[in-house]
């Protein structure tokens, strides 16, 4: 069952709904369920955990064989610290993992059309899943978004809709459409969170068993931080870890609504003065999970960083000397990491969101080329 994060309504999940009556968003029960005892007869894709995602049973596997990214030691400012590659999933970004179980459970509802408003990688991602479950799909992006952004949405067979005006324009404009077409929405929809999750397990793995201190993170809409602290309390329920990583979500000082939140001790998003940031991918003004985001921080004993423009790029640059061909959003999470005490450093692992191919003419540019 659905139920409502504000009110506490309960939706069965084969109704085909992406949020409350009341206007909140839907969550899905903490599950005990790892099915560690089924792994030597699967594979390394997110669907490995098949059972932890709280789908039906009749849901299909949309799969493009995501997940299980590689974790890359390399030794920064004197430091240890490890990141996970997650920008090398099949569209390049990490939303791929929340696509993946999204579509699957679209199909299980028998939708054969849904609409999402992207202008980078939600769109290409769900785009491509889309495209593998036989779904149409309409991606909704403001008009100012350079055509090179939308050409992998398009080449999908994605029918990507321009929208004039401000991005909250194109929210509107999905909100229109969604009064008739299902809103298969990353901001939204608990099933794209659930697909996050599936960074914990493999963190667990991968690490033998080993729980990292802190894990940072690029942080905008913020499922992909509620996903992984989701994940991490289905091992902990499971009995197989004690402890949860410090999640540091970073946002860019830009574009900061949940590094205010924290500050200011609130439950959900604070309004904020938006400007433009090379961290396209975080710029997300009013994220609508907001509240379960700043508690899944919470609990986690962790904290939201805000870093400058320089320091994205600074750390951009960094990545780059490492071999690390990121989207800048991807630098974020770096330069947070160096923004910590050295104390708070130890034990960290990194994620690396975004592929830097989507993104090679502006990356030419930050770095004068």
């Amino acid at each position: 069952m659905y139920s409502c994060y504000s009110c506490g309504k309960t939706y069965s999940i084969l109704e085909p709904r992406w949020r409350c009556d009341c206007g909140g968003f839907l969550t899905l029960p903490e599950n005990v369920t790892f099915p560690r005892e089924t792994f030597a007869n699967r594979g390394y894709s997110i669907w490995r955990y098949r059972e932890s995602y709280y789908l039906p049973s009749h849901a299909p596997s949309i799969s493009l064989g995501e997940g299980w990214t590689p974790i890359v030691t390399q030794r920064i400012d004197g430091m240890e610290v490890r990141f996970k590659l997650d920008y090398l999933l099949p569209s390049g970004s990490f939303k791929d993992r929340g696509a993946s179980v999204l579509v699957s459970l679209c199909k299980a509802l028998g939708i054969e059309e849904l609409v999402e408003d992207s202008s980078g990688n939600a769109g290409a991602a769900m785009a491509a899943y889309c495209a593998v479950a036989g779904i149409k799909c309409r991606i909704f992006a403001p008009a100012y978004t350079p055509d090179g952004k939308l050409i992998q949405t398009r080449l999908y067979g994605a029918l990507v809709v321009k929208v004039p005006g401000t991005r909250q324009d194109t929210n509107d404009a999905v909100l229109q459409a969604a009064a008739t077409t299902y809103y298969g929405s990353h901001l939204w929809n608990p099933f794209f969170v659930q697909g996050h999750m599936s960074v914990a397990f493999e963190l667990w793995e991968q690490l033998r068993g080993e729980v990292p201190q802190s894990l940072v993170l690029p942080l905008g809409s913020g499922g992909y931080l509620e996903g992984i602290y989701r994940g991490f309390r289905t091992l902990q329920l499971s009995g197989l870890v004690r402890t949860i990583p410090r999640l540091i979500g970073v946002q860019a000082h830009n574009c900061r609504p949940l590094y205010e939140a924290f500050q200011l001790g609130l439950d959900g998003a604070a309004p904020v003065e938006i400007q433009s940031t090379l961290a396209e991918g975080i710029a997300v003004s009013r994220p609508p999970r907001a509240s379960a985001v700043l508690e899944a921080v919470r609990r986690s004993g962790g904290t939201i960083l805000s870093v400058s423009e320089d320091s994205i790029r600074a750390s951009h640059a960094l990545l780059l000397r490492y071999g690390f061909y990121t989207e800048p959003t991807s630098a974020a999470a770096l330069a947070g990491w160096l923004q910590l005490p050295h104390s708070e450093r130890e034990n960290a692992v990194i994620l690396l969101t975004g592929h830097g191919l989507k993104e090679s003419e502006k990356i030419a540019r930050i770095h004068g080329l």
